[in-house]
């Protein structure tokens, strides 16, 4: 949430950022705000068509987009000359974190729409590097 609120003067700037912002900032803003609130819902109703109504028609349907993001995910792999075994962490996605994605951002939706603001999680640093933790001797 914080890119698009930081770059939202994108959208009126003139030259190329501006160009950028108002065709990127709608691409944007469906793709990692709506699409991750609604997507355990749609989880939801696919399964119940793939119960009550035609289960193949129902299980292509909800397959196809998996599919779509492999396929890119590929493309990209190839264009950054990166390994194509962490690809296999792609169903992880689609069944894990797709699902966890709305547990952070309603309240970060909520707190935005209500002008709060969320605190930095800053870990305390100790300075005890390595430092045995009671209880987790080895023996």
């Amino acid at each position: 949430m914080r890119a698009p609120w930081k770059h939202r003067r994108s959208v009126t700037d003139r030259g190329p950022s501006g160009r950028f912002g108002r065709a990127g900032m709608p691409l944007v803003v469906p793709s990692r705000f709506f699409t991750p609130l609604f997507a355990p819902m749609i989880d939801v109703f696919t399964a119940y068509a793939m119960l009550f109504l035609d289960f193949k028609a129902s299980l292509s349907a909800w397959l196809a987009v998996p599919a779509v993001q492999l396929v890119c995910a590929a493309r990209a792999f190839r264009l950054d000359a990166e390994k194509y075994r962490y690809l296999l962490m792609l169903p992880s996605h689609q069944l894990a974190h797709r699902q966890l994605m709305p547990l952070v951002l309603i309240p970060s939706c909520v707190t935005a729409a209500t002008g709060g603001r969320l605190r930095r999680q800053k870990l305390k640093r100790t300075g005890e590097v390595g430092a045995q933790i009671p209880g987790t001797e080895v023996r």
